[in-house]
């Protein structure tokens, strides 16, 4: 009976990962794994813009506003930073203090070394993936920084000085999250990664400017 129990428990469809302090159970066929982490990533960020550009239609005043979205904006960036990046796609970044006072910066990735630097979890997270959660985390991360950079740009045009720092408030602290989450993905290979694609875009087009000057010089047709 205990043999049968044990081989019934190892062959269960449900996979254990390791997801820092604790353990989490997934279940394939799930579209989401952590849809109230999905749901918590956007509604911050959403709140917020929208906050921002409709606030004034209800009557509040500039305090109230400004207020509320200081308010928004530190949740969006202590939910991403502390939660929905380690529950959505196993990234996690925070800073150490050691005992002699030095601060080190660490950006950890659960999909590619175990606490032995193994790649313990690789077949396994291949397995259990989740792209939708995947999507949701990375596009929001990357749309909030852009939309927050173009309002910036708005209230300079303008010289909106009232709003200039509630925006760039926004704008630092998601483009931290979101610098801080590339750096987790891209682990050591951070630079050398930035440095090949600017090189290679640096490449390109010195061969399409290449490319141009030579079809302008073997033209059949004579220049006016």
């Amino acid at each position: 009976m205990m043999g049968q129990t044990t081989s019934s428990m190892s062959s269960s469809p449900e996979h254990i990962l390791y997801d820092f302090e604790r353990d989490i159970t997934v279940t394939r066929h799930q579209r989401f794994k952590h849809p109230s982490a999905a749901f918590f990533h956007i509604i911050f960020k959403l709140s917020s813009i929208v906050t921002y550009l409709f606030g004034g239609l209800f009557g509040q005043d500039f305090l109230s506003i400004f207020v509320l979205l200081i308010l928004l904006i530190s949740m969006d960036f202590w939910t991403v930073k502390n939660v929905t990046g380690r529950l959505l796609v196993g990234l996690r970044w925070w800073n150490h203090v050691d005992d002699d006072g030095n601060s080190h910066w660490l950006f950890e990735n659960k999909h590619n070394k175990d606490n032995n630097g193994e790649d313990s979890l690789k077949g396994l997270n291949q397995l259990t993936d989740n792209t939708a959660d995947s999507t949701i985390f990375w596009t929001a991360l990357i749309i909030a920084p852009l939309l927050w950079f173009i309002l910036l740009l708005v209230t300079i045009f303008r010289l909106n000085i009232q709003w200039f720092m509630v925006v760039s408030l926004a704008l630092v602290l998601s483009s931290s999250n979101l610098y801080g989450y590339i750096r987790c993905k891209l682990g050591g290979n951070f630079k050398s990664v930035l440095t090949q694609y600017v090189g290679k875009q640096i490449f390109y087009n010195f061969m399409s400017s290449s490319n141009q000057k030579t079809t302008q010089n073997t033209s059949p047709y004579p220049s006016a």
